[in-house]
Order: structure tokens, then sequence, then C-alpha cells
């Protein structure tokens, strides 16, 4: 809508009301790309209201695939407000902002027993996986959304029912009940105390929310974790019909190895997951290739629009080049691209062309 001229050269009333407007949806194109500068946003925001966070916990590892198919039908229904969150409880550990080692010393994977006896001993108890979730409206809406959520979660043996006033007040439900309510608050990076140095990289393909789908990626994670000695930290983060599966790297940035490890699981979770027909929604610039090469069908189709229009929008290729593996023609074929199976050593020496061909 925008793209019509106001009265007396303004900006017209429903530039920001309505983005689909007249011919094709365009404004869509900008979001991680970058293929122009954005220089005007308009923001939707929600009236203040009355709102309730609480926490649900479920005591088994094998609840995961019933949970996903339970969290459906209240996402698609509108039952469940803002972005609830699935988190495995070994977060809870890690959101105390306590470091890895005050739970456990030892090389490898923090075991399975070491997480449940941590989880014992936090207001959680000893559990598998952690929902968090905020309700908003009247007292009398939310309280009628609560006992349907209760009611489709009870299905579940064993799983428990809080509100922020059941728990502790350094527990990490009040920071969320903040978060959730317009207050931003930095609790949620506690878990960067995990290991010294910390660093992390963000492996996040989107899963239908079927209990299916969402197994079959946990699963790969959880093997690829194994293989490479990172602790499982996952997030899934509940849409309408598809959730964000976040697994959350943590690695030493001072140690070599970990570099090393963590950048091989990236790889090869991408490549696995690919393979079943799963891809990633976001990634770190030195995945960005990989994972666009992942959206192959039709002789990269996908990759082939984006360069027709990145050239046409940014002839120079000035902006950004290679973000989202989007390259421009000045670029493009060159060597710049990184690519799982890469010899260079960019810890090293940085990133560069992988052979001596000028630039025009």
């Amino acid at each position: 809508m925008g793209a019509m001229p106001g009265k007396d050269g303004a900006d017209n009333p429903t530039w920001q009301s309505f983005q689909a407007a007249y011919g094709p949806y365009s404004d869509g194109l900008f979001s991680q790309s970058n293929f122009a500068i954005v220089t005007k946003m308009g923001f939707w925001l929600m009236p203040e209201t009355e709102h309730q966070s609480y926490m649900i916990t479920f005591p088994r590892e094998g609840d995961f695939a019933a949970i996903v198919e339970i969290i459906r039908p209240l996402a698609q229904k509108g039952v469940l407000g803002n972005i609830p969150q699935l988190r495995h409880v070994i977060q809870e550990l890690a959101v105390t902002g306590k470091p890895r080692s005050f739970w456990y010393e030892g090389k490898g994977q923090m075991p399975r027993d070491v997480i449940r006896q941590g989880a014992s001993d936090l207001p959680c108890g000893d559990v598998s996986w952690v929902f968090y979730g905020t309700q908003y409206g009247d007292r009398s809406s939310i309280e009628s959304q609560l006992k349907t959520i209760q009611s489709a979660f009870a299905h579940v043996e064993g799983s428990r029912f809080f509100l922020p006033c059941d728990l502790p007040s350094d527990h990490y439900l009040h920071s969320r009940a903040q978060v959730c309510s317009g207050v931003p608050v930095l609790r949620e990076l506690d878990w960067l105390n995990w290991v010294p140095n910390a660093a992390h990289l963000f492996f996040s393909p989107i899963s239908p929310t079927k209990g299916k789908d969402a197994s079959i990626i946990h699963g790969i994670i959880t093997r690829l974790h194994a293989k490479y000695d990172f602790d499982v930290l996952p997030t899934l983060c509940v849409a309408g019909r598809e959730m964000h599966y976040i697994a959350n790297i943590v690695y030493d940035r001072a140690d070599l190895d970990a570099k090393r490890r963590a950048t091989n699981l990236m790889r090869e979770m991408i490549r696995d997951a690919a393979k079943e027909g799963y891809g990633e929604y976001r990634t770190h610039l030195l995945f960005a290739d990989q994972v666009a090469e992942t959206y192959s069908w039709n002789n990269g189709a996908l990759r082939r629009f984006n360069e027709t229009i990145k050239d046409a929008l940014d002839p120079n290729s000035i902006l950004a080049p290679g973000r989202n593996g989007i390259w421009g023609k000045r670029y493009r074929d060159q060597g710049w691209e990184i690519l799982e199976g890469d010899q260079r050593d960019m810890l090293k020496d940085g990133v560069g062309p992988n052979h001596a061909q000028p630039i025009s």
C-alpha cells in the first residue's frame, strides 16, 4: 500500500495497515535477504492487557511426540498465546546461570542421570520436558484458556502445571513473564555461562507440528550431538502449524578443537536433516551457502530466482554479498562460496576466494 502517494506528498494513511495490497506481495522479499536497505518500518502493537505466564513439566523423554501432538490443535485453534516454547530440562540447569562444571566436571556429554539429579534440586523436579506459555485477555478469558490448556496436557501422565506464584522469585518463569508482557530482560542469555569463553551456534530447522516429524529432527540432532560431544540444548518455538527447532551449540571460543567439532556438527546436521526433507530458516554466515544448496528443487530454482532479483536490485553486488547464499554476479562462481568439505582454514586465515580469480 505504501507505493501510493499520500495527500500533499505525505505518506498515505494505509501504508502500514495492509501488506498484500494490489498485485504481488513484494515486501516479504526483503526479509532475510540482501536485496536492499530497509529505510522505514511500521510496527503492529497490541494494547496492554492482562496476561498470565505458566509452565508445564513432563516426566519422561518419551513424552516428546505426545506433547507435540497436543500442541498442534491448541496452536491451530489460536488457544496458545504469544510464541510458546518447549524445552528440554537441561535448559532449566543452563538458565540458572551456573556453569556446566557446577553440575558436571566430566568430559563428553552431560550424562542423563546427572541432568536428572540436577533437575531434582530445582523447582521443576526430575522431569524431561518443560513447556512455557503466556495467555492474554481479561481474567475470565485467561482462566478459560488455562483450563483448556491444562485439560489437554493432562493426557500426558505425570504432567504438572505451575504459575509464577508457585515458584521462587529467581526462577526463569518470572523473567519470561516480563518478556511476554513487553519488558525486555537479559535473563534468557544466562545459558552463555554454560562453558568458559562461551560462543554459540544455532541449528534451526523447521518442523511441522507433528510428533513424527519433530521426533525425526530431534533424533538427528541428538545422535550427532553425541557423536561430537556436545550437550543437546533444544528449544522448540511453537507457531500455528510449525515449530522452529533451535538446537543451541554452546562451545568455548578459545578452544580450537571445540570450534572444529561445532563446525563439523553443524555441517552434518544440515546434510542429514536435508536428506529427510527438513531445512533451516536461518543459519550462521559460515553455513549460508550449504543451507542454500539444500533448497535445490528444480535445479536450484529458488536460488536462481533470488540471484535474478539480486542482480536487478543490486547490480554491483554492494549489499552483503553472499548473505543467505545469495551472491550477485560480481562474486558468483568465483570461489567465495563456503561449502561442506571446504579446505580453507578460515579460523586462521579468514575468508577469501578459493582461487585467485580477480573480481571485475
